[in-house]
């Protein structure tokens, strides 16, 4: 039986990592290192000291995360400030039909607590989440499964009482090794081989979630 829903955020929930993708692109450009779309993709899920490690190898001192990230927030922020906190395709159709179902919803996102907070209070959707697990608050980045299996322990389910919703390589990985039921959404990835055998189901957006989690009832009667 599935007694909770567990959320990853960027890409998933919002669409912020493409938003992501171009700042951090520009940042490339105006340091001279180009187009960062290859070592973005290998950050995508990711903590901040995981990413940190991924800059040393393809850059070694050359060019930090941090850089990017301060050089980048200004170019973000502004994004918002104009268009908003852009959701994914699904998302408040699905929030609403856990909370009516009676589910429990987490988000396990890389980000920190703080951008976490801020992009769901500028969405207006904080009240439907009854944990926040984020980036700083595990010692291990997804891939590995710590963030999912502190999410299960903070709502007090086990993990296979849970789906994790996931749109990257890391995320899907992490909720797989976690033991819940995984469900791909792709954003800016398009599922691999590894991505397809790790999840359970691939669906095209969020309000698909809806139909298999029925389908799941129907099947589980």
């Amino acid at each position: 039986m599935i007694k909770a829903a567990v959320f990853d955020m960027d890409g998933l929930m919002f669409d912020t990592e493409a938003v992501g993708r171009e700042a951090w692109n520009q940042v490339g450009e105006q340091l001279g290192f180009g187009n960062l779309d290859a070592v973005n993709e290998r950050c995508l899920g990711c903590n901040k000291d995981y990413c940190r490690g991924i800059f040393r190898e393809v850059f070694g001192d050359a060019l930090t995360l941090d850089q990017v990230l301060e050089l980048a927030a200004p170019i973000q922020q502004a994004w918002y400030r104009e268009h908003g906190m852009p959701c994914k395709k699904g998302l408040t159709e699905l929030l609403d039909y856990l909370k009516k179902t009676g589910r429990k919803i987490a988000m396990a996102t890389s980000s920190d607590r703080s951008i976490a907070e801020r992009n769901l209070e500028m969405a207006g959707l904080r009240s439907y989440f009854d944990v926040l697990v984020c980036g700083d608050m595990v010692k291990r980045s997804k891939p590995d499964p710590d963030i999912y299996l502190t999410a299960a322990r903070l709502l007090e389910v086990l993990p296979e009482e849970c789906i994790g919703l996931e749109d990257s390589r890391n995320g899907i990985l992490s909720v797989d090794a976690a033991g819940m039921t995984a469900l791909l959404i792709p954003d800016l990835i398009q599922p691999d081989e590894q991505m397809r055998q790790a999840a359970d189901a691939v669906l095209s957006d969020l309000g698909k979630v809806i139909d298999w989690l029925e389908s799941h009832n129907r099947d589980n009667l």
